[in-house]
């Protein structure tokens, strides 16, 4: 039960720095696409329902798949009884680019999968943002995942400019 409480901490911690932040960027993101230090992300014109579903197409385009789905939003109303803005986790794999890795590092599972974020900003618009597996995997210190990690990248990039 701690280690519940616990959790549901770190993610409402988590996802109120990363609204600060992401809200003081906003107004000046409007249909661009901005890269931070361990992702990528870009404002689109849909509504949120709708850009998940083009997120989910467009990572398909991209050889992805979705292998899981959180509602951050219930998530967070369930467990710590707050309100916030709609937000989506979305874990998209490359199954390819998963094996690859898995031969290259065996316990790179746990930096899988890709996640990517759905999220309604304060002012309304939407915001899709990508890890960076380029960036997150330099701090394995294994400079063969570093060309796997670029391809990918570039893979998630392409699915965001296609939204």
């Amino acid at each position: 039960m701690k280690t519940t409480r616990f959790i549901t901490l770190c993610m409402a911690m988590i996802l109120a720095i990363a609204q600060t932040y992401a809200q003081d960027k906003s107004a000046s993101m409007v249909s661009q696409q901005m890269e931070g230090k361990y992702y990528t992300a870009v404002i689109v014109d849909t509504d949120f329902e709708t850009t998940i579903e083009n997120v989910k197409s467009a990572l398909k385009d991209q050889g992805f798949g979705i292998v899981s789905e959180i509602n951050m939003q219930e998530k967070l109303k369930k467990g710590t009884g707050n309100d916030v803005p709609k937000y989506t986790i979305l874990g998209a794999c490359n199954p390819n680019g998963a094996y690859q890795a898995l031969q290259i590092e065996e316990q790179i599972g746990v930096m899988l999968p890709c996640n990517l974020i759905v999220r309604e900003t304060s002012d309304g618009k939407v915001e899709v943002a990508a890890i960076n597996p380029e960036r997150t995997m330099q701090s394995i210190g294994n400079p063969d995942m570093i060309p796997l990690a670029r391809e990918i990248s570039d893979k998630l990039k392409l699915a965001l400019e296609a939204l």
